[in-house]
């Protein structure tokens, strides 16, 4: 019975060791209803950023970004979009809680954002080459797909919602392989 507890024991410890490296994130950032009650969703290319404020903990930045393809937006689709975000670098470190990002000019981006105020922080984002967006569009869509009734609960999504998104996965993925 001892040898049974302590497996058990060993074996919750490396599983949140193992998730160790989420906890400096947002957890919540990472459920499925984050990304579906986005109201504004759009992929670019970061065309330049901009340092807004330096602090000894935290870097500050701005970047304007072209969008190549809206999903879903209130009203006009922009041509530009601008994002206000936390980031870091060498002489700054990852802050614990993020989300911060590191954007580049060329870096494609895929924002779900709650409003197209670019003072107010992305809900979601992603960045990375087009190809590398394309796979965690369909990672993302095929996770969704295989969810079981549980899952989309801890998700905070219905069925109704999961076919939304799913929807929505589709036509993020068909943009990204569109353009060029």
């Amino acid at each position: 019975m001892k040898t049974k507890s302590c497996t058990f024991l060993l074996t919750c410890v490396l599983i949140s060791g193992g998730a160790s490296h989420l906890l400096g994130a947002n957890m919540r950032s990472f459920i499925e209803s984050v990304r579906q009650k986005a109201a504004v969703v759009y992929v670019g290319s970061v065309k330049e950023v901009r340092v807004l404020q330096r602090t000894k903990f935290d870097i500050k930045a701005k970047a304007v970004v072209d969008v190549k393809a809206v999903m879903r937006a209130p009203g006009i689709s922009p041509q530009q979009a601008t994002i206000e975000y936390s980031s870091y670098d060498d002489k700054t470190p990852m802050l614990e809680g993020g989300p911060q990002y590191q954007l580049r000019p060329g870096v494609w981006v895929i924002v779900f954002a709650n409003s197209s105020d670019a003072t107010i922080p992305p809900a979601y984002l992603l960045q990375g080459s087009r190809e590398e967006l394309l796979q965690r569009v369909e990672g993302l869509r095929d996770a969704l797909s295989r969810m079981p009734p549980d899952q989309l609960k801890v998700n905070e999504i219905t069925e109704d919602d999961r076919r939304v998104q799913m929807s929505l996965y589709e036509k993020l993925s068909a943009s990204l392989r569109a353009v060029k």
